[in-house]
């Protein structure tokens, strides 16, 4: 199994706008990954930082580029390899002009790209990373709220799950098969060896939080045909809890035991994480104790670059070019994710190899399974810091007058242009409705802004900043009003 060099980190907001959130990692953690080995016995050992002492070697064990390397050690000011200007290019129409640039300045392919795109595609050869305001918003993926079934995640379920059992007085060997991959899933049965027609399908996987009922949550997996409009469900599992290596199926009151196939390919519907797919010029970006860390990704063909900097200063870890692949890669204990890996061959980095664990590729994002966060790809007519373009996790700003109160809840008009009302309902959840100002016990979302709305004049009441969960027009969740200086 090849050795990579990762990074780790997580972070709030930088202070012009928050970031993608990521599982917390210290100083502390990375002293300590430096004497971990790479076991995948637990998530956090897959995700320890390491020191990068055996870099000379082309060794580097699993580490963090943010934590293992800041060592003083400036980097250098372009990468090895990227065009030295002595060299003359080719000369098409044989101008002194063209004679005096290099390959990479030649190239037409420069012309073909904005000049935003572009600085982001030689960010690495340039070692230069774009201004932050120029930075494309990066969405965020918060934690579930607290449910009484609270290990029934998609996270906790992805894997291979197995169930054996007989019917018809035993004559009948029974083998379900569960595979589960992102937000997808697939199910198979095998009735004796053979394929049973009923229970086999591949679709969409969402969990129903069903704890108001006082019953536990239901995995549904459903296919959508979109030229007709029809809907297949093809299985309906209740999953009261999930183990680390088992889930107690709470209809058929048994147990679903992780196994891993001979060919781990098998394991996961991994159909998205192609060389192919990845092709093209990817940002993401974090904040921890260190600083704001950004990465620019650049895979153009079978090489890629990747290029980061950590509170401004140029990384000399995760900062190299060279060739690029992907490898199923054994991730967590049952487990295992498709990996890119770069083998750095030009770059202040050295040699070694620098890995990126990929669940899934969309078209605009991809998602890095390895440290709880998105890539997401970089255009040449990018709309940077807008966030109302993502759905899902969304920082807006409300001012006095812009809420108003309507037969369904109440309508929330956020202050950027064009921004569309954002409707707050019964369905709206409040997390840690604790720490959101003049919240009284028993309050629900609709409660709450009533109470907001009512407030003596002068009082802010619902003005402030939000930090919510959208999608379309509807508020999902509120985690936080913040109120500005």
């Amino acid at each position: 199994m090849a050795l990579t060099l990762i990074l780790a980190g997580c972070g709030t907001a930088a202070p012009a706008r928050p970031a993608a959130q990521a599982p917390a990692e210290t100083a502390a953690a990375a002293e300590a990954g430096a004497e971990k080995e790479e076991t995948g016995a637990a998530e956090e050992g897959a995700k320890q930082a390491g020191t990068g002492a055996e870099a000379g070697a082309g060794k580097q064990e699993n580490a963090s580029g943010a934590q293992a390397a800041e060592n003083g050690k400036p980097a250098a000011e372009a990468a090895e390899g990227t065009g030295t200007g002595t060299e003359p290019a080719a000369e098409p129409d044989g101008t002194p002009e063209e004679a005096a640039l290099t390959e990479e300045e030649a190239s037409p392919s420069e012309e073909e790209h904005s000049e935003y795109y572009n600085m982001f595609r030689y960010a690495f050869r340039d070692q230069t990373m774009p201004e932050y305001d120029d930075c494309p918003w990066i969405p965020v993926r918060p934690e579930a709220p607290r449910k009484p079934y609270a290990s029934v995640t998609q996270d906790n379920l992805q894997g291979r799950w197995v169930r054996r059992y007989k019917e018809e007085k035993g004559t009948v060997e029974v083998e379900d098969i569960l595979t589960v991959n992102g937000n997808t899933g697939r199910i198979e049965c095998y009735k004796n060896g053979e394929r049973y027609v009923v229970w086999n399908g591949e679709g969409e996987l969402t969990i129903e939080d069903r704890s108001y009922r006082g019953v536990c949550p239901e995995l549904d997996l459903v296919e959508y045909h979109p030229e007709d409009d029809t809907v297949l469900y093809y299985c309906t599992i209740y999953v009261r809890r999930v183990e680390d290596d088992k889930f107690y199926d709470g209809g058929q009151l048994d147990y679903w035991y992780r196994e891993e196939p001979e060919d781990p390919s098998d394991q996961y519907l991994y159909d998205t994480v192609t060389l192919d797919a990845l092709q093209g010029v990817w940002y993401s970006e974090y904040e921890d104790s260190a600083g704001l860390y950004q990465v620019v990704l650049n895979v153009e063909g079978d090489r890629a670059s990747i290029f980061e900097t950590v509170g401004g200063r140029i990384s000399s870890t995760w900062n190299g070019e060279g060739p690029c692949s992907l490898k199923l890669e054994s991730y967590l204990p049952g487990r295992h994710v498709p990996e890119l890996l770069i083998g750095m061959e030009n770059g202040p980095a050295g040699t070694g190899q620098a890995g990126i664990y990929i669940s899934r590729v969309d078209e605009d994002r991809f998602y890095d399974a390895g440290f709880d966060r998105w890539y997401v790809r970089i255009y040449d007519d990018c709309n940077c810091g807008e966030e109302e373009e993502w759905e899902g996790n969304r920082v807006f700003t409300i001012y006095g007058g812009n809420v108003r109160e309507t037969a369904a809840g109440f309508l929330l008009k956020p202050a950027e242009e064009d921004a569309e009302e954002l409707l707050l309902d019964a369905d709206t959840v409040l997390v840690n409705p604790e720490t959101l100002s003049s919240w009284k016990q028993g309050d629900g979302a609709v409660e709450w802004m009533k109470r907001l709305a009512s407030e003596e004049p002068g009082d802010v009441g619902p003005s402030g900043v939000y930090d919510a969960d959208v999608t379309g027009n509807h508020i999902d969740r509120i985690y936080g009003l913040y109120w500005w200086d």
